[in-house]
């Protein structure tokens, strides 16, 4: 059996594979290693559904004579998830714009698959977009379906619009994630002087403003660690084993700043923000040079 992924055909040893599913397990799994994900599977130029596995995983491969793979790095795969996305969101808009009653119930029908993808796609662990949109649409006639007037088509379009613009973000990320990342490195090292007042702001009542910086570089730096994962794994290297102890020490404290913010307890912010925070971020500029270097 000749191995093809994209059109390329690789020496590929099979050992104690006896079925199409044994293949293609060992397949997936040796491409999982160089960061690809399988897309498609062709036998014999005959394409075989990826999600209808269990038909023919069992199937002898002894007679087939090419196995045949589309696969794709997973910033690959994600741009193009995302770029379905952004296409739904898209004729969403067009069809409340134009009014065609027809296509929005379509897309609607299918909206249940869509807002499940917001996980993943989004980074929406909490599943506030996806609480935000359901309330949008269910307080304005579209989910259950009822009466809209033109003020309820507004507010939705205008939903729509704001969803379209954090895809597009997302898209930004995977594609130029150099680009992306130095606009993000740059914004928390602006931020840095007006961090290391926190503490004070808290202390002489200055709350709100303490509160936006907190919300700002939880935002920024979250962003940050989003598009690492998209660069080039050469660069991901680099300092690769005290940056992953850095990532997690950080990701915990913040874990930790974002209960406290949500319990309102300013004290604890305030030492978060000046004892834990700000002495981790002298290293920072060590760890995300890379980004900063390459992204001009």
């Amino acid at each position: 059996m000749k191995i093809y992924i994209n059109q390329d055909e690789i020496e590929f040893i099979l050992e104690q594979e006896k079925s199409l599913g044994d293949v293609y397990n060992s397949v997936e799994k040796w491409l999982a290693l160089q960061s690809y994900s399988i897309t498609e599977l062709f036998l014999d130029d005959e394409e075989i559904l990826i999600t209808d596995k269990k038909n023919w995983e069992s199937l002898p491969f002894s007679d087939k004579e090419s196995f045949r793979v589309t696969a794709l790095t997973l910033a690959e795969l994600k741009s193009q998830n995302l770029k379905t996305l952004l296409n739904f969101c898209q004729m969403i808009q067009r069809s409340l714009k134009e009014g065609n009653v027809e296509l929005l119930n379509e897309l609607l029908h299918e909206y249940t698959y869509i807002e499940n993808s917001y996980e993943v796609l989004l980074e929406d662990f909490s599943h506030s977009i996806k609480n935000h949109m359901n309330s949008i649409l269910a307080s304005n006639g579209f989910r259950p379906q009822g009466e809209r007037s033109e003020e309820n088509v507004k507010k939705v379009l205008e939903s729509f619009i704001m969803l379209e613009a954090v895809i597009q973000g997302r898209l930004e990320e995977v594609n130029d994630p150099f680009r992306s990342g130095k606009e993000c490195y740059d914004a928390i090292v602006n931020l840095m002087p007006r961090m290391e007042e926190v503490s004070l702001m808290l202390q002489t009542g200055k709350d709100k403003e303490a509160m936006d910086v907190i919300i700002c570089f939880s935002e920024l730096f979250q962003k940050l660690l989003r598009i690492y994962t998209y660069l080039p794994r050469e660069t991901q290297e680099n300092h690769h084993e005290d940056l992953k102890a850095y990532i997690n020490d950080m990701s915990g404290i913040l874990k930790d700043l974002t209960e406290a913010f949500t319990s309102e307890d300013s004290v604890l912010m305030g030492d978060l923000m000046e004892y834990e925070i700000m002495p981790r971020m002298e290293s920072f500029p060590k760890f995300f040079e890379s980004m900063n270097s390459k992204g001009n």
